[in-house]
């Protein structure tokens, strides 16, 4: 039998327990890096598509935004949230851009429609002053929100009047109710052209619809015209009142105003109105023959007051 020394002994035990040791010691694999967007990156490419997906008619354009969108998806998906986060803001901001420059630009137009009406309301004159500051705000959708429907309003509205007896389109226009104005009579006249045979006879009972918010450049037509059309002959239609009808007839760009605002004359710069020395409209008590088409008593000449 072989005797080991004591200290070679443990020489020889302690490195077969190293060797022992090495062989059964296993290094733990790396985990694998995290694949797909983070939370935070969801969120931000869920606001930017809310915001694309929310886009209505007129203004349904996004500009670059949904390509953006796609190239954030794509780099979340790829674990690049960073960049996935700042496509998607990117995206984001440029849609509500496209949107709100496209509500600017339809605003602007419908703000300087609705400036060309008259006879705006007070509420109407507040909705058309938020129009306004809306678009000073750079608030697009706000203000054609707003500008659009107050637009509408205006082009629709229109009241009926009832022709009494002793009635004129002169006195009808010159009410209060009315236009307050009587050289604004045209108006009436076009308005119910299908019912007038001639601008000097109504007849009582006749329904008349009137603009209630005529267009600044037709009210300016129309009281060129009355001041221009001469004395009221015989109450016999006058060819030029169906020539300013058809359009035929119509002012010199020198005598419409530059500004774009009504010029509202005052009733004493009118064309001579019927007296007694020009044909004064005729009067219950004259009684002249209706044309065939209405048989009934004329009440009064339009023109005349």
């Amino acid at each position: 039998m072989i005797k080991i020394p004591a200290k070679q002994l443990a020489v020889v035990l302690l490195t077969a327990g190293i060797a022992v040791g090495c062989a059964t010691h296993k290094v733990a694999p790396t985990p694998p890096k995290p694949t797909g967007p983070s939370a935070a990156t969801t969120q931000a490419i869920n606001d930017a598509q809310a915001v694309i997906n929310g886009a209505q008619a007129p203004c349904t354009d996004t500009g670059d935004a949904s390509q953006l969108l796609t190239q954030a998806q794509q780099a979340g998906q790829a674990g690049d949230n960073a960049k996935a986060e700042q496509l998607a803001a990117q995206a984001k901001q440029d849609a509500e851009t496209a949107i709100n420059n496209c509500y600017m630009s339809h605003a602007k137009d419908l703000l300087a429609q609705a400036q060309g009406y008259t006879n705006l309301n007070a509420d109407q004159q507040n909705r058309l002053n938020q129009g306004q500051q809306d678009i000073n705000n750079n608030q697009g959708k706000p203000a054609y929100d707003v500008l659009s429907a107050l637009v509408a309003e205006l082009q629709a509205a229109q009241s009926t009047y009832t022709v009494v007896k002793g009635d004129s389109l002169w006195r009808i226009a010159g009410r209060s109710s009315v236009y307050g104005n009587p050289l604004e009579w045209p108006l009436i006249f076009k308005a119910n052209a299908d019912k007038i045979k001639h601008a000097d006879f109504i007849y009582p009972k006749q329904d008349f619809n009137v603009v209630t918010n005529p267009l600044k450049s037709n009210v300016d037509s129309a009281t060129w015209y009355a001041r221009h059309r001469g004395p009221w002959k015989h109450h016999k239609a006058d060819r030029r009142d169906r020539e300013w009808l058809n359009g035929t007839l119509t002012p010199p760009a020198s005598a419409m105003p530059s500004s774009g605002t009504s010029s509202m004359p005052a009733a004493s710069s009118a064309a001579p109105a019927p007296t007694a020395s020009t044909t004064a409209a005729p009067s219950a008590s004259t009684t002249p023959a209706p044309s065939a088409s209405t048989q009934k008593t004329p009440s009064a000449g339009n023109g005349g007051r």
